[in-house]
C-alpha cells in the first residue's frame, strides 16, 4: 500500500487567552486501501490534525504533503442534508464538476449502493434518520472518488448495531475504491471495528503508530495502555530473566529477559485467564471475585489478586459465568505471549526507559 499523504515534522499551534495548544506529530502517513484510525480522548489535538489533513487550517510548522492523485473529502462530525431528494445530495457535487450526465448517475449510483441507501435515492434527505444521514454523507463524499476521505467521529449516535454494519460497508467500500481513509474517534471500540492501522495521541503528541493488533498487544506507554484498554497493568520488579516480582508470594514470568529494574506487567483483559485445568496457560494463583457484570454479551470479572484490581472476561451465560458470585475464590493463568512489559519511569507518567 502506498503512501497518499504524509505528515512532515508537524506543528499546530492554538492560542487562547485562556491556554495554548500544540499538536506534533514528526511522521504519519495515510495508505491507499487502508482505514487509519486516529485514537484520542477529548481534546488530544484529532479534529485539529484531521483539519490540517484537509487543508483546512495551516500548520505552523512542517508539511503535509499529497502524493496520490484525486481530492481530499472530509465528512465532518455533524453531516448536514440538503434540500431535495437523497440521489440529488449526492449528484449535486457532481454536477458542480461539470460531469457529463451517464457519468454523474453512475458514479451516484455506486456510491448510494455502496452504503445500502439505494432504495431512498428519491426520499427528501431531510426526512432520514441519524444512521441513514451518516451513510448519506459518505456515499457523497465517495461519490467524488477521493484519494483520502477524512471521517470526523463518523459512529456518533449510532447503537453497537449500526456502528457494526457501517464499519463493514465502509471497509467493502474500501477495498472496492482504494481510497485512504483517515478516521478519528474517541472510542476504542470503534477504532478496533474500522481499522488496520491505530495513531494514538495524547496531549497532542503521536505517542503510538502502527497496526492494529500490535497497538493494542504492545502499546509504548503507561498512557498507551490505558487508552488503549490494557487495563490490567501492574507494578512488579524484573530480573534479568524476565520474571516479575509483584510481592513475597506472587510474581509472574514474562519471557522478555532485560536489564533489572522496576516496571510494568501488562495484560489486556481478554488475555487473562480463569482457570479450569483446561492447561490455558501458566498459573498465577488465585484471586478473589470482587465484582461481577454483564451487558447480556461478555460477562466482566473484577477480581482482587496480590493487591491488584484485575479484569477479565467471559462469554455471558456460559460455563463459569453462570456459576461465579462475588466472593469466590478463582484460579488465574495466562500465556507468556500475552504479557506485554513496560519499563516506564517509577513515576508511572508513561516515559520509556530503554530496555536491554
Amino acid at each position: 500500500m502506498s503512501a497518499v499523504l504524509v505528515a512532515r515534522d508537524l506543528r499546530m499551534i492554538r492560542r487562547s487567552v485562556a491556554s495554548c495548544f500544540e499538536l506534533k506529530i514528526s511522521h504519519l502517513e495515510m495508505r491507499s486501501s487502508e482505514v487509519l484510525a486516529v485514537l484520542g480522548s477529548n481534546g488530544a489535538g484529532k479534529s485539529t490534525l484531521l483539519r490540517a489533513f484537509a487543508g483546512l487550517e495551516e500548520p505552523t510548522a512542517g508539511e503535509i504533503v499529497r502524493q496520490g492523485q484525486g481530492p481530499v473529502t472530509m465528512v465532518f462530525q455533524r453531516p448536514i442534508a440538503l434540500a431535495g431528494s437523497v440521489l440529488h445530495n449526492v449528484s449535486i457535487a457532481l454536477r458542480a464538476q461539470g460531469l457529463p450526465s451517464p457519468e454523474i448517475r453512475r458514479r451516484s449510483n455506486e456510491a448510494l449502493e455502496h452504503f445500502g441507501i439505494s432504495k431512498l435515492a428519491a426520499r427528501p434527505a431531510t426526512a432520514l434518520s441519524g444512521g441513514e444521514l451518516r451513510r448519506l454523507a459518505l456515499a457523497r463524499a465517495f461519490a467524488l472518488e477521493p484519494a483520502v476521505l477524512l471521517l470526523d467521529e463518523p459512529f456518533d449516535d449510532l447503537d453497537a448495531g449500526g456502528q457494526e454494519t457501517l464499519s463493514r460497508d465502509l471497509r467493502q467500500a474500501v477495498a472496492q475504491t482504494g481510497v485512504a481513509v483517515g478516521v478519528v474517534t474517541h472510542d476504542l471500540r470503534r477504532a478496533v471495528l474500522v481499522s488496520d492501522r491505530i495513531a494514538v495521541l495524547i496531549d497532542g503528541q503521536l505517542r503510538q503508530v502502527g497496526e492494529r493488533n500490535a497497538v493494542l498487544n504492545h502499546p509504548a506507554d503507561l498512557k498507551v495502555a490505558r487508552l488503549v484498554g490494557m487495563s490490567n497493568l501492574i507494578p512488579a520488579e524484573f530480573d534479568a530473566q524476565g520474571l516479575g516480582t509483584i510481592d513475597a508470594l506472587h510474581s509472574i514470568p514474562t519471557g522478555q529477559p532485560g536489564t533489572p529494574g522496576p516496571g510494568w506487567i501488562g495484560i489486556r483483559p481478554e488475555h487473562l485467564k480463569v482457570d479450569v485445568g483446561r492447561g490455558e496457560g501458566t498459573a498465577i494463583g488465585e484471586g478473589e471475585l470482587v465484582e461481577f457484570s454483564s451487558d447480556g454479551l461478555l460477562a466482566t470479572l473484577t477480581i482482587a489478586w496480590a493487591g491488584q484490581t484485575l479484569r477479565t472476561h467471559l462469554v455471558a451465560g456460559r460455563g463459569l459465568a453462570r456459576d461465579l458470585r462475588t466472593g469466590d475464590r478463582v484460579s488465574l493463568a495466562l500465556r507468556l505471549e500475552d504479557v506485554h512489559v513496560l519499563r516506564d519511569s517509577p513515576q508511572g507518567e508513561g516515559e520509556l526507559l530503554p530496555m536491554a
